[in-house]
């Protein structure tokens, strides 16, 4: 499993979607739209744009309450 990732056009970083999943290929074929950590704005992507971190451990978001 791994975390899918998306490229910031602003900033060309490499940015987790927060999903993980198995393969891409199991995304429908439509927008999604994820909060960017590295600019702050909003991205519209599609499953052709994203691919998977090798392993994306260092990708997952840790939240404590």
């Amino acid at each position: 499993m791994g975390v899918l990732m998306i490229q910031c056009p602003s900033t060309g970083r490499e940015v987790s979607t927060g999903i993980e999943m198995i393969d891409v290929d199991q995304l429908p074929a439509v927008k999604a739209t994820t909060l960017c950590p590295a600019c702050g704005q909003v991205h519209q992507w599609t499953k052709h744009e994203a691919w998977l971190a090798n392993g994306g451990w260092q990708y997952r978001v840790c939240v404590t309450h």
